[in-house]
């Protein structure tokens, strides 16, 4: 930063302000400083969000020792709140048009803070278009660049128009990230505007603790802003196919978002008299801002914000239409989910848990206040219906959905239509019925909307320490569980999941669905933190289900699930994070060893990206973490990949200080992957503003489901068979019948032969005939008797069809029998 010329300055401004009048108590040598001397110059060699005041201690949050003389237009007031409820009170100041230090580096603009008091020492009341004069102690406060201590030197202006009398930029950073933290500090305290037009590309959240709330923007004319596509108008993480800059992975960190926050309306809330519970309006990604808005620019929790006195939104093109969930054809399909529902806890208090509700003394590394439990019985009610509303109406009633962040308490039972939490003679009892009460009383909601029966499962041994646990909720006229054995490879006693640590006790126990887990390798990176002593704080819950072909028939296939919620941060938790992909695919391995034909899908949040993008690397140049590397080199495909390349603008399942991501991810193996058809993600929450019930079932969780569909039903593909014609007798022709999938019972397939350019009779023996398909096989051959002779001719072809069991689908159900001349 380039340190103020104090001493170049003071006869400039002795002469300025004698021609104004006297000024009482001035500073050392009596200088007022200009705004832009206080703050500093910010060079491009130095970093925004670090870069600090010359006249501040050299580190640290505490004030100057010194008092100094500073002079400025109030621009605005803000009002922020404490986590105790309290008023903070503050206000920007920042130089007058022709008054300020010329230099483009340094900004001309400051906040005062006032703390609890609404006016300075000495009892001036800050009144917004006065010019004045002020003495203060300066300091960095959390690197933000402050006055506070502040009092009244003289008025010297009053009743401006601050859009006239200081300069108001207009947002519009640059998109290098690096440059965007220069281009704010140097305009930190400025007054800027937000211009017009600008689209949302992270809805309104709400930080309930001090009733903050941001929403982050691009600016009208950003490029990303102008795209044909009204879906692709918005910031994607750098490695997204959408991301700004195209062909590269890692570039420039999408430094053009613009962050607005809550300080200037509740300062104008309630007539101006100020509310520090007001909040920005609820808007929700795509809407556009209406009328230019202004505001000072702020600095907290290492973000630069402006502060507008208010705004107001456009309704943009809803998100939920973006590329919407397609309902499953049950008769030929089958859908599975993953939907991370944000902490389900229900408004009851569970005896046998010391952290589920308010008033609770707490658990081991959970203490309160709680801030995941509900408020009230109708605040989890809604939450419940909305979650209900979107499994029927937006997700289309999947067969299967991998559910996270469900309360893990159980003690209630599903009993005549409601759920009983014990008599009135014994009261609760602990682990009820092996089911976790939440998703029984979603089950119950969605019944209630209509919804077809879904029933739900888990092993509670995968609940972390406040009682989050991943688990499944499934339609009961199409999936079932086993009874698992002990002999079972992966249910049973003994599993045979090949890790490199030793597994938990609880891996023994002999269950559907069930929860693996394993200690933590020693030689594990910890550089970025670990959660525990274990690979996973939720152990994955791993259930293998039969799955019918369609409802109302008995046969079906096997499919195993295993149900995730990672460590979250994506960067941080980077070697635990990795090591639990890796016991993932140990997973995988053990389940496709032991089943090699049933089919595999390993979902939920896994909390990191997938490939390409990365949390880790910073360029192209860098070595990503890859931290879900071990679930693609054991062969499994993430589905991700697929939505990537049909709808890209679609390609997303979180949002996150205003860049869409993807956290949700459903993995599948080979044998799924044949009887893929599509994914898609329901864009009903991570869009939506937080905090508010004027849009129905939307933003009930902070994460988008993901819901894919496969075939269902076996499907029969012929091959094309040939055979060399031979100069007498016969010969044998063999077609190959495969199976997509082996059939759970017999079936019965038949074949018959259609003459083409061969004769039926004369070149080859006709054939109708029909084979048992035993259970468990994926395979028949029909044989056909070709006639040899002596004629030269060309080849003869015949064609061979087959058809038979309803149950089975005919893709491929005709092939070409080729009769190859050789005389």
């Amino acid at each position: 930063m380039r340190l103020p010329n104090i001493l170049a300055t003071v006869a400039v401004a002795a002469t300025a302000l004698s021609a104004l009048g006297p000024v009482s108590g001035a500073a050392a040598a009596d200088t007022v400083l200009t705004v832009g001397e206080v703050q500093g110059s910010t060079l491009d060699s130095e970093t925004g969000g670090t870069d600090r005041s010359p006249l501040a201690p050299a580190s640290g949050n505490a004030t100057s020792s010194s008092l100094y003389q500073v002079r400025g237009v109030i621009t605005q007031k803000t009002l922020a709140r404490t986590s105790a409820g309290a008023d903070q009170y503050g206000f920007f100041l920042q130089s007058r048009l022709g008054s300020g230090d010329g230099d483009p580096t340094s900004s001309d603009g400051i906040f005062v803070f006032m703390g609890s008091f609404t006016t300075l020492v000495g009892g001036y009341a800050p009144t917004v278009g006065d010019e004045v004069v002020l003495r203060a102690r300066v300091s960095e406060y959390f690197n933000q660049t402050q006055l506070s201590s502040a009092s009244l030197v003289s008025v010297l202006a009053s009743g401006l128009d601050v859009n006239t009398a200081v300069a108001v930029t207009d947002t519009r950073p640059p998109a290098d990230s690096a440059a965007a933290d220069r281009y704010w500090e140097r305009h930190e305290g400025e007054r800027m505007r937000i211009r017009a037009g600008s689209p949302v590309t992270g809805a309104r959240d709400v930080f309930a603790s001090t009733a903050d709330s941001e929403i982050w923007l691009i600016d009208r004319e950003e490029p990303l802003a102008t795209r044909s596509d009204p879906y692709a108008r918005r910031v994607f993480r750098d490695a997204h196919p959408l991301d700004d800059v195209a062909g590269t992975r890692f570039d420039n960190g999408n430094g053009q978002r613009i962050l607005i926050g809550s300080q200037g309306v509740k300062a104008a809330g309630n007539n101006g008299a100020g509310d520090n519970t007001a909040l920005l309006p609820p808007a929700r990604d795509l809407d556009t801002v209406t009328a230019d808005a202004f505001g000072g620019v702020s600095y907290g929790f290492s973000k630069y914000s402006v502060q507008p006195e208010q705004v107001a939104f456009t309704p943009g093109p809803d998100p939920a239409a973006n590329h919407p969930v397609r309902a499953a054809d049950r008769d030929e399909q089958a859908a599975v989910a993953t939907f991370n529902m944000e902490n389900l806890y229900d408004y009851r208090d569970d005896p046998f848990d010391g952290c589920d509700f308010t008033g609770n003394p707490g658990c081991t590394g959970v203490r309160p206040p709680f801030d995941y439990v509900p408020a009230s019985e109708a605040a989890y009610t809604t939450h419940l219906n909305g979650i209900a509303a979107q499994v029927v109406d937006d997700l289309k009633a999947p067969d299967l959905i991998l559910t996270q962040e469900a309360e893990d308490q159980d003690i209630c039972t599903v009993a005549a239509g409601a759920l009983v939490c014990g008599t009135a003679d014994t009261g609760p009892k602990d682990n009820a019925d092996g089911k976790p009460d939440v998703l029984q009383d979603l089950a119950l909601a969605i019944a209630a909307r209509g919804g077809p029966a879904y029933d739900t499962a888990y092993d509670r041994n995968g609940a972390d320490a406040r009682g989050i646990t991943s688990a499944f909720l499934y339609r009961t006229d199409r999936l079932s569980l086993p009874a698992p054995e002990a002999a079972d490879p992966i249910l049973g006693s003994s599993p045979t999941v090949r890790y490199r640590a030793a597994g938990l006790a609880y891996n023994a126990d002999v269950q559907n669905p069930k929860a693996l887990n394993a200690a933590l390798p020693t030689d594990v990176d910890r550089s970025t933190g670990v959660d525990g002593s274990n690979v996973y704080t939720r152990a994955p819950q791993v259930a293998h289900f039969f799955v019918k072909a369609a409802p109302g028939i008995s046969e079906g296939y096997d499919l195993w699930a295993v149900s995730n919620h990672y460590s979250s941060t994506p960067d941080a938790r980077v070697g635990q994070r990795t090591e639990q992909a890796a016991y993932g695919a140990a997973i995988a391995d053990a389940v496709r060893a032991a089943a090699p034909d049933a089919r595999f899908v390993y979902g939920g949040d896994l909390n990191v990206f997938p490939r390409p993008d990365d949390p880790i690397a910073r360029t192209d140049a860098d070595t990503p973490s890859d931290q879900l590397g071990p679930l693609y080199r054991a062969g499994l495909h993430n589905l991700w990949d697929d939505l990537a390349r049909v709808n890209p603008a679609a390609a997303y399942s979180y949002v996150f200080q205003g860049q869409a991501q993807t956290l949700d991810n459903l993995f599948v193996d080979d044998n799924l992957y044949r009887d893929f058809i599509e994914v898609r993600a329901a864009h009903v929450n991570a869009d939506f503003p937080a905090d508010f019930s004027g849009d129905g079932a939307r933003g009930v969780s902070d994460h988008d489901p993901q819901v894919a569909r496969f075939r269902s039903r076996p499907y029969v593909s012929v091959t094309d068979a040939s055979v060399a014609e031979g100069n007498s007798g016969t010969r044998p022709l063999a077609f190959t019948v495969t199976l997509s999938r082996p059939l759970s019972e017999a079936g019965l397939l038949c074949a018959s032969t259609f003459d083409q350019t061969a004769a039926g009779g004369q070149d080859y023996q006709r054939l109708f005939g029909c084979q048992q398909v035993k259970a468990g096989t994926t395979s028949v051959t029909f044989t056909v008797t070709v006639n040899g002779d002596r004629r030269r001719e060309p080849d003869e072809r015949f064609a061979l069809v087959v058809g038979g069991d309803s149950r089975i689908r005919y893709t491929r159900a005709a092939a070409t029998g080729t009769i190859t001349n050789d005389d």
